[in-house]
């Protein structure tokens, strides 16, 4: 009996489903009997199906076998001819212990899957905050969902008014893999499968989606569509529209297998992670056209303005030009240049812009006006020539964007945060209850099973679920809703999340990430969603300027300085140019391309950490070579204990 357990340990060890464990226990399980052919039905918690392996029309003595757990497992292997004394004793035991198997196979398929949606979820939440767009958010998470779930296809069908007043109907608005024979496809909502899932907010669970009642041909004109899922996509307005998985028909395979609950629970987990997408990108819309509206507005007010000769002077400048350029009056500009003032082109010299407008040709760019405060202003410019006026006048009309600008991407932007903060706090929570009953399972295998590479497995599912426990933990905390009150926030903390949650990427990307922390780091007052995002964004920078290097290393240190706490992010990048570095805290200031940075991350971390006293800055060397980031900032004052009541009080 010994060889055929020893075969079934190393089939469990290699295969990654419960099916092809079981066909591999099947055809163990026929050799052992000498090639008899075997039949063998199993029904799991999740997951049930059958096989059929061996050679028919033996001679030999059937034999049936039958196993089934307190759990519900339940095992038949039924042998068509078995040798005469064959040990059937041994055989049961055999049965009994291949159905272990398979629950350790299923539960470790299981652990590998919440780590692949854990993994997908933070990247997808990453992506989201990126590019808030809702086809490409619809694309990427479809062509993922379809890789996690092994499937050959997936959809999204929205739900659209109907014409004319008429009832609702659904059109397909994104497909991947074979449901792309549906793009564009409408469905009706009455009389589709589909329709069903948004009328009752119901997912569906079908071996076979052409057999539904409601099924048809309209869900796979090829005919070739087997096993679904279906789940609805539930917004604050009710079912907005459904996401689909399906399994077609593939050449060579017999039977499509069909999908599980465990399988359902993960696309319910993605429907609420798309529907959460959908209304950020209405969010997200919404915002752009109130921007527009705002922009609509001032550019009905009196607009700073100033007339100037050719060569640059001030020969006029309105009072919105003086609260502009920050002087007090116009006399106090008159006959100076422009530049002077702090007037400068972003993409060129101002001599060469004022060289170029004609009566017919104004040049419209971007200027950055310095005022004497130090304060920086980011404006829209108009120079236009007045021949009216004289041949060498000049309008120069300027639109300080700048709260305009900084207000609508820090709007966005925390509005993608709080969305994809609920959406990921609400998964996590769902994923520590199945990693805390697949800790306990594997705790009971390693405690009851003699065998020692049992045992090593357990342990070793144990160790991974309680790394995955911290992964959510982590999650949870960099997740929630932010502080509206300053609390007492352990910077140690904060870092060990932000480590938590990017090692692995890092780790995929060959960075190496490094952390010192100083454990006698006292706790600084502050809000503490705001203070992770100032280690975010450092650290977020860091990997930017590692990327595609070598060696590419990120350190994170804390240290504790007599009532100050110091904490250092820096990078083995190339460092930051000497000629910007007075500007790399400046609002939308950025060396990215369009697509890759606002210019808002630095700017963000310096506000935030002024507002609870502290400071930061670019130290001029690294031990790595790259840019070192130091941020310092005030420890919090021990909480006083009130003081207990005196005598005849």
């Amino acid at each position: 009996m010994l060889d055929p357990v020893r075969r079934m340990l190393t089939a469990a060890s290699e295969t990654k489903q419960t099916r092809d464990f079981w066909q591999a226990a099947a055809r163990i399980l026929s050799e052992w009997g000498g090639g008899t052919r075997v039949q063998l039905t199993y029904r799991g918690v999740q997951e049930s199906g059958g096989v059929e392996v061996g050679t028919p029309g033996r001679e030999g003595k059937p034999f049936v076998a039958d196993y089934h757990d307190a759990e519900g497992r339940q095992v038949q292997a039924a042998f068509a001819a078995l040798p005469a004394g064959f040990p059937v004793t041994d055989l049961r035991a055999a049965i009994e212990i291949a159905t272990r198997l398979a629950v350790m196979v299923a539960r470790r398929a299981a652990l590998e899957r919440e780590r692949r949606l854990g993994t997908f979820l933070v990247e997808l939440s990453r992506w989201m905050l990126a590019v808030p767009d809702r086809e490409l958010l619809l694309r990427y998470t479809l062509q993922s969902v379809t890789n996690l779930l092994e499937a050959q296809g997936a959809y999204v069908a929205l739900r659209q008014a109907g014409r004319g007043g008429g009832d609702d109907t659904l059109r397909v608005a994104s497909t991947a893999g074979r449901c792309a024979e549906l793009n564009g496809t409408e469905i009706g909502i009455d009389e589709s499968t589909t329709g069903r899932v948004i009328r009752t907010g119901q997912p569906v669970l079908t071996p076979n989606i052409l057999r539904e009642p409601d099924g048809g041909p309209a869900i796979s004109p090829s005919g070739a569509a087997r096993a679904a899922m279906i789940a609805p996509l539930k917004t604050s307005s009710g079912a907005v529209g459904a996401v689909g998985v399906v399994r077609y028909v593939q050449p060579g395979v017999e039977e499509v297998p069909p999908f599980g609950l465990v399988d359902l629970q993960y696309l319910t987990a993605v429907a609420a992670y798309i529907a959460g997408g959908l209304e950020l990108s209405e969010a997200v819309a919404g915002a752009r056209a109130a921007a527009e509206r705002a922009h609509a507005m001032v550019n009905g007010s009196p607009l700073p303005m100033a007339l100037v000769e050719r060569g640059g002077r001030v020969r006029q400048l309105n009072q919105a030009g003086c609260r502009l350029f920050g002087i007090a009056s116009e006399s106090q500009a008159l006959g100076v240049d422009l530049e002077e003032l702090g007037l400068s082109p972003s993409e060129t010299s101002l001599s060469l812009v004022l060289a170029r407008p004609r009566d017919d040709e104004p040049w419209h760019g971007r200027v950055l006006v310095s005022q004497p405060s130090g304060d920086r202003r980011i404006c829209d410019c108009t120079i236009t020539g007045l021949s009216e006026v004289g041949p060498d006048n000049l309008l120069v009309a300027l639109y300080d964007r700048t709260e305009e600008l900084r207000a609508q991407r820090e709007l966005i932007a925390r509005e993608k945060l709080a969305t994809v903060g609920e959406i990921a706090s609400g998964v996590a929570h769902e994923v520590n209850n199945p990693l805390a009953a697949i800790r306990m399972e594997a705790e009971f295998l390693g405690r009851t099973s003699k065998d020692p590479e049992t045992t090593t497995t357990a342990a070793t599912i144990t160790r991974e679920v309680d790394r995955a426990t911290r992964i959510v933990r982590s999650l949870l905390r960099l997740a929630r809703r932010a502080d509206r009150m300053p609390t007492r926030v352990q910077i140690n903390d904060l870092v060990h999340d932000v480590a938590e949650i990017r090692q692995r990427v890092l780790r995929a990307e060959n960075v190496e990430f490094r952390h010192r922390l100083d454990e006698a780091a006292p706790p600084v007052l502050g809000l503490g969603q705001e203070l992770q995002q100032v280690v975010i964004n450092l650290v977020t920078n860091a990997e930017y300027a590692v990327r595609r290097r070598s060696p590419a290393i990120i350190q994170l240190a804390t240290q504790a300085r007599e009532g100050w706490i110091r904490l250092t992010v820096e990078d083995s990048g190339p460092g930051v140019p000497f000629e910007i570095r007075g500007r790399i805290f400046d609002p939308f200031f950025t060396t990215k391309g369009p697509d890759e940075g606002t210019g808002l991350g630095l700017a963000i971390c310096q506000r935030v950490v002024a507002e609870v006293g502290g400071k930061v800055w670019l130290e001029d060397s690294s031990e790595l070579g790259g840019a070192r980031f130091v941020v310092e900032l005030p420890a919090a004052p021990e909480p006083v204990e009130a003081s207990p009541p005196g005598p005849g009080r």
